[in-house]
């Protein structure tokens, strides 16, 4: 193996591995983008316990949230274009975490309000 070829297949093993992640809970892949993330961190601004009985969530858009869901839990910032003020709780929760059907409402953040 050339030293070139050995860069080049470093080069992308390291790529892989960063795209993908390596600890935790991850959000879909089909998930779109635009509506946050899901970050591993005990810090939050809000905890919010989901059950058979909540139909829906608020949520401030810049809000980092820490949802229970079935004794599971996962951290989302919400950080959603401003056309966005509503979503499926569904669409953001990491795989595997298997969720009620919950709309998660998001209001504008009051810092940026003109």
């Amino acid at each position: 193996m050339t030293p070139l070829t050995r860069t080049l297949a470093l080069s992308i093993l390291a790529l892989a591995a960063f795209a993908t992640g390596t600890a935790g809970a991850t959000p879909r892949p089909s998930m779109p983008m635009d509506f946050g993330r899901v970050v591993m961190s005990d810090v939050a601004d809000r905890d919010v316990t989901v059950d058979a009985s909540t139909r829906w969530v608020n949520v401030t858009n810049g809000q980092t949230v820490r949802f229970t869901v079935g004794g599971q839990r996962f951290t989302f910032v919400f950080d959603a274009w401003p056309t966005t003020d509503s979503i499926p709780l569904s669409a953001i929760a990491p795989k595997g975490v298997t969720v009620p059907d919950v709309r998660v409402y998001i209001a504008p953040n009051p810092l940026y309000q003109d």
